[in-house]
């Protein structure tokens, strides 16, 4: 195995463990600890992950907002927005659609404001989503499968992806990290990053999710062009700048204040 097809690989199981050990990927990998080291080394200076002793754990200080702050913070963060949103969002779900919910906090709520008498099909690999949405009887609820990764509550890997690519979805509902004119949308994990697009690329019309404080923020992994999505969902007013950028790309932007 390639150096480099080594190191995707520790960076997989970082982001998934958040902290891997020398020894277990001497024996996985079948090199040398010295080599696990040189690897780890490597993967320090490119700021994904800070070596410990005897091992490395993920980078969660690069001041990028590089920082994947747990599930558990995150749904406890500006709630009052996140619920505006959630109303506004659940209102463009009609009968009959096949719906598909990413695995952030915004879509969270979302599923807790689904009208329980609406027939949809929500497709999700968000474990959050489907426990919320599970005793709701109307809804045909459908797990993508997949790698859990703690951290999220997400289902990632290549059975989710592999799994949405078999669906056709007249919506997809997504959130991001980060939100610019000029870069796009932008999120903090490749891999979740992976599940997102797949979600993107089967669905008809694209609904950006996203609170106020993701507007002009920076993020390390690119999503998405702004420009092909066709709601934008938030909590604030939006600047000249984007209403104007909306107005001229036929974005629908809805303003939850």
């Amino acid at each position: 195995m390639l150096a480099l097809e080594r190191q995707k690989r520790i960076i997989e199981q970082i982001e998934k463990e958040e902290s891997v050990k020398v020894i277990e990927l001497s024996k996985a990998f079948d090199v040398t600890e010295e080599t696990i080291r040189r690897d780890l080394e490597k993967l320090e200076k490119q700021g994904i992950l800070k070596r410990t002793y005897g091992g490395a754990v993920l980078e969660t200080s690069n001041g990028k907002e590089a920082e994947d702050t747990p599930f558990n913070t995150r749904v406890k963060q500006n709630i009052t927005g996140k619920q505006k949103i959630a109303l506004a969002v659940a209102s463009l779900l009609k009968d009959n659609e096949v719906v598909m919910l990413d695995p952030s906090t915004t879509c969270l709520e979302i599923a807790k404001r689904i009208d329980k008498e609406k027939h949809l099909t929500v497709i999700t690999n968000s474990i959050s989503v489907l426990s919320e949405l599970s005793n709701h009887e109307a809804l045909n609820i459908l797990s993508t499968g997949g790698t859990l990764r703690k951290r999220s509550l997400s289902l990632i890997g290549p059975t989710a992806k592999d799994n949405i690519r078999n669906y056709y979805a007249d919506k997809a509902v997504i959130s991001c990290k980060g939100a610019d004119l000029h870069r796009g949308l932008m999120d903090t994990n490749e891999l979740e990053i992976e599940i997102k697009k797949a979600m993107i690329s089967c669905a008809k019309e694209i609904i950006l999710a996203i609170d106020s404080t993701k507007i002009e923020k920076k993020s390390m992994y690119k999503l998405m062009e702004l420009k092909e999505v066709d709601y934008i969902v938030v909590d604030a007013p939006l600047s000249e700048e984007w209403v104007r950028y909306c107005k001229d790309n036929t974005i629908q932007a809805i303003i939850c204040e």
